[in-house]
């Protein structure tokens, strides 16, 4: 599979016999250092810059013929993503590399981390470190720095890196869609990610029966979703914009918001007090109480969803869309709230503007 890459080539030792060169680099990538060379471009496509001992290397190519030392899995909470850039480097490794996978994290007393380290199987690097795929830039700078570290204590001369956090189709962590554009992914209890949405939850003492939580993956939703996102950073320039919100609902709108999303036709249905848009609350609690209506078996449904509220300003009765920023129609604020101070919700007036990302049934 084709993607860009960035090698990383460290030289002899530097002059500091007690750091390391990979160590060299990520106090440089941290802008502790400046020893940074111009970039050059050697041959078509391929772009080179020299930080201290080690040389980066940007091109275009297939990460699977790589003869670096050590070649970059960008995969799931469980390392066995089998979807894009993952799939085709476990096919061309070979089982073994997904069975070593899998004997880690079934080892006794592993614990869920960041990164695990195999062999390269069948591939012409001799290892593959496995990560957990990241979006958020600060994330991927951390993950970045981690791997360099690792590198260093296992003595790497060269690692290769895949194209990070620029994916727009799904999530790193998602399973594999295998072609369908909407799936619904129970969570295992006690699993980190389930964990994490659970803590979420209950942070401010909610005390629910959860029955079931359920990952939604929509690839439509969440490339329209994230084009928007980063319109909005460049738009507001900030990237404070996304929050995680909740959303109550009856049973018989949920297969019309996995697959529409939440449409203020079937999704606005809670009144209109603060305008005609979809409205996600702060707490979960508000949520969960009146607005998840049970079925006929008792259980409520609630959403956690990603919410785009960008720039926001108070909502009132009767709005089809936020108000103008300072009379300007060409800048609207990009949602409305009860209390710009204190918000306890969030409404918006686009579709894609918010992401039904888990759905949690409860009792």
């Amino acid at each position: 599979e084709t993607t860009f890459l960035l090698r990383c080539f460290r030289k002899n030792c530097c002059k500091n016999s007690t750091c390391g060169c990979f160590q060299c680099f990520t106090r440089e990538f941290s802008g502790q250092t400046g020893s940074v060379h111009p970039v050059l471009s050697p041959s078509l496509g391929v772009y080179r810059m020299q930080m201290g001992q080690l040389t980066l290397e940007v091109s275009s190519g297939d990460i699977t013929k790589e003869t670096c030392d050590v070649i970059i899995n960008s995969s799931n909470q469980n390392f066995n993503l089998q979807a894009g850039v993952s799939k085709a480097i476990l096919d061309n490794a070979g089982p073994t590399v997904l069975l070593e996978c899998a004997q880690i994290v079934k080892s006794p007393g592993y614990m869920p981390c960041s990164m695990i380290m195999t062999s390269g199987g069948q591939l012409p690097s001799s290892n593959i470190i496995h990560i957990i795929g990241q979006n958020d830039a600060a994330k991927i700078k951390e993950m970045v720095q981690g791997v360099l570290k690792l590198c260093e204590e296992n003595k790497f001369r060269s690692v290769a890196f895949p194209a990070l956090g620029t994916g727009l189709c799904w999530e790193q962590h998602w399973d594999d869609m295998k072609g369908s554009i909407l799936k619904r992914v129970p969570l295992t209890a006690g699993s980190q990610e389930y964990n994490d949405v659970l803590a979420d939850v209950t942070k401010n003492g909610l005390s629910l029966n959860i029955i079931q939580i359920e990952r939604i993956q929509n690839t439509t939703l969440w490339q329209s979703y994230q084009l928007l996102k980063k319109q909005m950073e460049v738009k507001n320039n900030h990237t404070n914009n996304e929050k995680l919100l909740y959303h109550g609902t009856g049973a018989k709108s949920i297969d019309l918001i996995n697959s529409k999303g939440f449409n203020r036709s079937y999704a606005g249905m809670h009144g209109a007090m603060y305008g005609n848009g979809s409205y996600f609350a702060v707490d979960p609690a508000y949520s969960a109480g009146g607005y998840a209506k049970p079925d006929n078996k008792g259980h409520k449904r609630m959403y956690q969803a990603r919410v785009l509220v960008g720039d926001y300003t108070q909502g009132r009765s009767g709005i089809i869309a936020p108000p103008d920023k300072s009379g300007n129609a060409a800048d609207q604020f990009d949602s409305v709230t009860d209390r710009p101070n204190n918000p306890s919700m969030f409404i918006v007036f686009h579709d894609i503007q918010a992401y039904p990302e888990y759905l949690i049934t409860f009792t």
